[in-house]
């Protein structure tokens, strides 16, 4: 399991997970992507 949190806005929380899940995803893991911004 791989956990970022980023406090301040425009830090690109969205775009780092979205970037891991998709180079987990290449490599065979099962990946399930959560993303939120309160």
């Amino acid at each position: 399991m791989r956990i970022g949190v980023a406090g301040k806005g425009g830090a690109g929380k969205t775009t780092v997970s979205a970037t891991m899940a998709r180079l987990f995803a290449r490599r065979g893991y099962d990946v399930n992507a959560l993303d939120g911004d309160p």
